[in-house]
């Protein structure tokens, strides 16, 4: 995996939706296209949910890739790039978690959010768009006004690395996990998952368009699902947002 130079805007609605107009047009976006800017007006997160940034402060990034899978296969290219934004800010001192199936938190505080999106079909096929928010400067009165525990790395060290300069770190953590990702699939990313994920064995919430589903997270299937353990029996659960406890470490 190669990323091209990558290519900054200082002010986009979505860098998502930019590419996957891009790609949809035939405009070009190769694999390995990366689109970057520090002001995200409109980011997105899964379902209907929005992205909050700080402008000028945090960093907003979309990478593209040729991973032709079924669809159901995109949730553990998320749990991929979650792996690789938890080992690019180790660098900055903190100790990040990842939590299914697309996050990365800090003090069960949400630092980071991944979207994979396939590109529509009449562009080039088997390209993904992934996207990556990363809270770098966002203030602590900004965080506790969104609707669930978010954090920053300004708030959780007190100094905030400028959105330009964390980029090439992020990418350069991601390759690895992503290449990993693309020969192996949830397999190869296993053990890491495992050791980093917020929750495991524990009793959870899973939330999915109104419907609750509590239980023992047991662990995660062959392609990434949550294993939920309730009554001595397990289920898979493909969707969902899932609700932690307070912290037992």
């Amino acid at each position: 995996m190669r990323f091209h130079p990558h290519e900054w805007i200082d002010q986009v609605p979505s860098t998502n939706t930019l590419l996957l107009e891009r790609i949809g047009s035939g405009a070009g976006a190769p694999p390995g296209t990366v689109l970057a800017t520090a002001d995200q007006t409109g980011g997105r997160g899964r379902g209907r949910r929005t992205w909050v940034s700080r402008p000028g402060s945090d960093l907003a990034c979309s990478l593209v890739l040729e991973a032709a899978a079924d669809p159901r296969r995109l949730g553990s290219l998320a749990m991929a790039a979650a792996l690789g934004v938890a080992d690019c800010l180790d660098e900055h001192g903190l100790t990040a978690q990842t939590k299914w199936p697309n996050d990365v938190i800090v003090g069960r505080r949400k630092i980071a959010g991944i979207l994979p999106e396939q590109a529509p079909g009449r562009g080039r096929p088997g390209l993904v768009v992934v996207g990556v928010g990363l809270n770098l400067g966002m203030r602590r009165e900004e965080a506790e006004a969104i609707d669930q525990p978010a954090t920053s790395v300004l708030v959780e060290t007190g100094s905030a690395p400028l959105p330009r300069e964390v980029l090439p770190r992020l990418l350069q953590r991601l390759k690895p996990w992503l290449e990993a990702w693309g020969s192996g699939g949830f397999a190869a990313l296993r053990g890491g998952w495992e050791e980093r994920c917020a929750g495991l064995g524990e009793r959870v919430t899973v939330v999915d368009d109104g419907e609750r589903l509590s239980g023992v997270l047991a662990g995660f299937g062959e392609e990434g699902q949550l294993l939920l353990e309730e009554g001595g029996s397990v289920g898979e659960v493909w969707t969902g947002s899932l609700a932690l406890g307070p912290s037992t470490r």
